[in-house]
């Protein structure tokens, strides 16, 4: 009888020795999983970007990332060469500036003339059936984001607005300056305008 229960004994004390050290090994086992999952964590993690630096952006599960592009224009900057922007003119140049000078070049004559031209109206060149009209007069042109205007009303930056008409048909116009005139967009094969140095006109 006694060696009956100390068997019984001896193969509850080994279930239980079993037990516990099934139950340390599973937890060994979690605590193992637990740190390759902090490990994945820390090495997956995005480093922080310094202060400043355009925004990441991409595909996590593909592991492709691009950086943004700035999608605004430096200030001051046109936006496009092809953007037509509105010509303001102030109520003070209105007021101030009723005509210009302008040189025009027959290039094909070879001759030059200078001819004063009312603010809206147009003026006829001499030898043939051609007239220039001025648009508008800006004496210190300047682009804003969405229309042309004049930042002051004293010939800072003067410009003028031309077309050159023949038989009452338009054939050219664009921009003539003063002194930018590499930005001239008035372009003609035969006759050249040039806007010379303008002065405030004299109070009357």
């Amino acid at each position: 009888m006694i060696r009956v229960l100390a068997r019984g004994v001896l193969v509850f004390c080994l279930m239980v020795g079993i037990i516990a050290c099934s139950k340390q090994e599973k937890k060994e086992e979690g605590a193992s999983k637990i740190e390759e999952k902090q490990e994945v964590m820390v090495e997956g993690e995005e480093k922080k970007l310094p202060e400043g630096h355009p925004a990441i952006s991409g595909n996590k599960e593909s592991g492709v990332s691009s950086v943004e592009e700035p999608t605004r224009a430096a200030a001051g900057h046109p936006v496009g060469s092809e953007v037509k922007r509105e010509v303001k003119v102030p109520n003070e140049v209105k007021t101030k500036w009723k005509s210009v000078n302008l040189k025009v070049r027959d290039m094909e004559k070879n001759s030059e003339e200078l001819i004063s031209v009312n603010i809206g109206k147009e003026t006829s060149i001499k030898g043939g059936n051609f007239a220039v009209k001025v648009e508008a007069f800006l004496p210190d042109y300047t682009i804003y984001d969405t229309y042309i205007s004049s930042k002051s009303n004293e010939p800072v930056n003067p410009a003028v607005l031309i077309e050159l008409l023949q038989g009452g048909k338009s054939v050219a116009k664009g921009w003539v300056f003063t002194n930018l005139t590499a930005f001239n967009s008035y372009k003609h094969n035969r006759y050249e305008v040039v806007l010379p140095p303008v002065s405030s006109p004299s109070k009357k």
